[in-house]
């Protein structure tokens, strides 16, 4: 029963997905637009821009059969009517004038490709540094694990992340090759992962909530939200690992009454080995602020390669914002939540949604490729890679 229903469960998140692309790809605007802005209304014409894009004077023909409204410039209206070239210039920002707004075709079409290069560098330095973060959290809880081994798992949870739903779906998978790698430590190393996910996952909270003040302005549409998820996520912390609050709580009780207690409270007297480590705490706070930082210029470097001009602090609000989001195990690989996400953020802050999506969606290709690095893993010539494909065939995808 139960593994059917989890079947059913990875086929209705996959749909999800679909659906979610599909509406991406229908509000996406593929196409160039020119953008009459006239006293605080904008009226959008469809055509194609001629020339630099991203420059403030462009050529602009427009759509055979374009109707423009009276409300337009008669120049307009008549270069719309013979299809001519009609030459624009961008007005000053709020004001009224042109503006115009390249499609993801366009975006795609004129991207600079060393961008993909440096973002390539950029991510795959975030993942070693994120894979150091948690070989250091298995030396604290005990398990006899070489930093090899943190590659080896990470990578491979970075392939099964493409079939896994949400950005954290190859963490199962490394939860249970790490877990029976360490049958004496089995809690222990079960909390590694917890953690190691946990803490990234909180910095990335306390970032995004860092940035939305700063940049308080740009974000407002978004800044309290941000900040009461990132408070309650504290609160909620305080109350799990504080002996006042728990008490209060009964959080010990709450325990005995859940489903497979026995584990749960394993896994309870494992975290507490991390209380007795701030230290290191401390150092897997500023690898995982480092960690995000390298993902942030990543995106910056391949939003400035398609011709993006936001700041580097905007993207890593965005990073922040969008990959906590899409870290929710709702669709595979976080695909179609990230594009919607990030077209949304990259509006929000003034720039073409098509600049968003094309950004997700080359992130994502990125991470796809370095997924698929992560199969090396599994060839039979690799060390540890015969029991690796023997666990993952495994029935029980329990940790415990």
């Amino acid at each position: 029963m139960s593994r059917a229903r989890s079947r059913w469960g990875g086929v209705l998140r996959a749909a999800l997905a679909i659906v979610l692309l599909a509406v991406v790809a229908f509000t996406v605007p593929w196409d160039d637009r020119l953008v009459l802005t006239i006293d605080g209304q904008s009226r959008e014409a469809h055509g194609v821009i001629q020339g630099e894009w991203r420059s403030d004077a462009v050529t602009f023909r427009f759509d055979a059969g374009a109707d423009l409204a009276p409300e337009w410039p008669a120049d307009a209206r008549a270069a719309a009517v013979a299809r001519a070239e009609l030459p624009v210039t961008r007005g000053a920002a709020g004001a009224s004038g042109y503006d115009w707004r390249p499609g993801l075709v366009h975006v795609f079409r004129e991207m600079d490709p060393a961008g993909l290069v440096t973002a390539l560098s950029l991510l795959l330095f975030s993942a070693l540094v994120a894979i150091t973060r948690w070989w250091r959290l298995l030396r604290v809880a005990g398990c006899a694990a070489r930093w090899y081994d943190a590659l080896r798992l990470t990578f491979i949870g970075f392939f099964m992340n493409l079939v896994l739903p949400g950005l954290t779906g190859g963490d199962v998978v490394k939860a249970v090759m790490v877990v029976r790698e360490n049958p004496e430590r089995r809690a222990d190393a079960l909390v590694t992962v917890l953690v190691d996910r946990g803490l990234g996952l909180l910095v990335l909270m306390a970032m995004a909530a860092g940035v939305v003040h700063y940049e308080s302005e740009r974000f407002a549409e978004v800044r309290w939200p941000v900040t009461f998820v990132f408070l309650a996520v504290l609160v909620a912390l305080w109350i799990g690992l504080h002996p006042w609050p728990r008490r209060v709580v009964r959080v010990d009780r709450l325990l005995e009454k859940l489903p497979q207690k026995e584990r749960l409270r394993s896994i309870d007297r494992a975290l507490s080995i991390y209380a007795r480590h701030p230290g290191e705490i401390a150092i897997a706070v500023v690898l995982s602020v480092l960690n995000h930082g390298s993902i942030a210029f990543a995106l910056y470097s391949l939003g400035h390669a398609f011709g993006d001009t936001l700041s580097w602090p905007e993207y890593l609000g965005i990073a922040a914002i969008a990959n906590t989001v899409s870290s929710v195990p709702v669709a595979p690989g976080g695909w179609g939540v990230g594009e919607a996400l990030y077209g949304y953020l990259f509006h929000l802050l003034g720039a073409p949604t098509a600049l968003g999506i094309a950004v997700s969606v080359s992130y994502r290709l990125l991470n796809t490729g370095l997924g698929l690095a992560g199969g090396i893993f599994l060839l039979p010539w690799v060390p540890g890679a015969r029991e690796a494909r023997a666990e993952m065939k495994t029935t029980d995808a329990s940790p415990g």
